[in-house]
């Protein structure tokens, strides 16, 4: 029984490491824990599966540990937690399993994107490390985080395999099965239709990169004008293509007014991202949108790595003009902040990001679901990762690696809505998932059941 269980925790930890974050093949969420799932509901020592599901988790964790151990050390402590918080669905599925598979599989997916949601409000990373990413390839599931945000996609991600294993357990209960069935079927009804509808007007954005330079004007001052001739040339080169708009990454060049020049001779619209000194030691991570006939735009970073980015002060304010906006790498992590530019009924959203390498496509993955969330189009440009232009539907329109040292994207995007229900009403699907989740703690609390069934 022991090894059952064991063997059990490696092989959906092994799925779930290959799954979450790290690719392609998130969609294997959907099945990853189920060989696990199966034996915990047969099992009777409640510190035993805990122990396991924490290995569990742990393994399923394997991508941030992997992109961002050796350069951010608070990971570690991230890693832990969010293996703990799957060990706590897991035991409040099992405790649920005796009274009710059927509310012990809607518990299960209840509990996680309720715990998720309650940790993004106090985590300085956000929603990262939310089960939900895991469908951001899934386009039909995904349209649901324009109504329930990411919430909404880990419910989903955790009450599929969490139905099966029920179904698996219990063959004969239909009912079980049917709950499980009845929102994802819901959920692809809804995604297929918004995957339908008609895309607005479409305009031209430019991405350039080059990660030669990456962080060489902060560490080099001295080649800053460097940094900015080559820059120059690549847009220029992108001249002839009629773009509307051009964005570099971030903290590309030392502050210069080389890029408003060009902007007006080009006669095109510029984004570019400034590693500006404040003096006294204190720097601004800034955007600055240039443009003909126009007064510079700048925004400033609002949500800053710990630990990395202690020096610079964070932004206050938003950045939009003609239902374009800009928010900057990290920004992209925190879906209630970008549900602010909802009131502006922002279009396009353009991104200066700086990303890791190995953890390019997942950090551009998220910015996507920001766009689903919030009805806009997200054209983000990175160092040392992903250029990507994506739709508001999620669907990635144009994509280049950075990591060669040189990147250029070009594309044709619509604007989108900036309309959504989530955009409208936050994390009212989030915050249901919490209430519900405290009733069935008092009815685990003052409600006997029989005790679990061998395996």
């Amino acid at each position: 029984m022991r090894m059952r269980g064991v063997v059990a925790a490696l092989v959906s930890g092994a799925v779930l490491a290959v799954s979450r974050d790290t690719g392609h093949l998130g969609f294997l969420v959907l099945l990853g824990p189920i060989p696990f799932f199966v034996w915990a509901l047969g099992e009777k020592r409640a510190l035993y599966i805990f122990v396991l599901a924490c290995l569990v988790g742990l393994a399923g964790e394997a991508g941030p540990l992997y992109f961002y151990g050796g350069i951010i050390p608070m990971v570690y402590g991230i890693v832990a937690l969010q293996a703990l918080f799957f060990a706590l669905a897991v035991l409040f599925m099992w405790a649920l399993y005796p009274r009710s598979p059927t509310l012990a599989a809607f518990g299960y997916g209840a509990m996680t994107g309720a715990i998720e949601l309650l940790y993004s409000y106090v985590s300085p990373n956000g929603s990262f490390g939310a089960l939900g990413y895991a469908l951001t390839d899934v386009l039909p599931l995904l349209q649901v985080a324009s109504l329930a945000g990411v919430p909404g996609l880990s419910f989903l991600a955790a009450i599929v395999p969490a139905g099966i294993a029920m179904q698996i357990r219990r063959p004969t209960d239909y009912f079980a099965a049917s709950l499980c069935i009845l929102p994802v079927l819901a959920a692809l009804v809804f995604g297929f239709w918004r995957l339908a509808q008609p895309e607005g007007e479409t305009i031209r954005v430019g991405l350039v990169s080059n990660d030669a330079f990456a962080g060489v004007a902060t560490d080099e001052p001295d080649r800053n004008d460097a940094i900015i001739a080559d820059f120059r040339q690549r847009i220029g080169e992108l001249s002839g293509t009629k773009t509307a708009y051009i964005v570099t990454p971030e903290k590309m060049f030392l502050p210069t007014v080389e890029f408003a020049k060009l902007s007006e001779n080009l006669r095109t619209r510029i984004v570019a991202g400034y590693d500006q000194p404040l003096g006294d030691g204190r720097r601004s991570n800034t955007a600055e949108l240039t443009g003909p006939g126009l007064s510079p735009l700048r925004y400033d970073k609002h949500y800053l790595i710990p630990g990395l980015e202690a020096e610079y002060i964070p932004g206050r304010d938003l950045a939009s003009l003609d239902r374009v906006g800009i928010a900057i790498c990290k920004d992209m992590d925190f879906p209630r902040f970008l549900r602010t530019y909802a009131r502006r009924h922002i279009g396009l959203l353009l991104v200066p990001a700086w990303d890791f390498f190995a953890d390019g496509r997942l950090h551009s993955r998220m910015a996507i679901v920001r766009g689903v969330e919030n009805g806009f189009t997200v054209a983000r440009a990175a160092s040392q990762g992903m250029l990507t232009l994506s739709d508001a539907n999620g669907r990635v329109l144009a994509e280049a690696s950075s990591a060669k040292g040189q990147g250029n994207l070009v594309g044709d995007v619509p604007i989108g809505s900036g309309d959504t229900f989530y955009a409208r009403n936050g994390d009212a699907f989030g915050w249901s998932l919490v209430i519900i989740c405290g009733g069935l703690v008092i009815a685990l609390l003052t409600v006997r059941a029989q005790p679990h069934e061998g395996a």
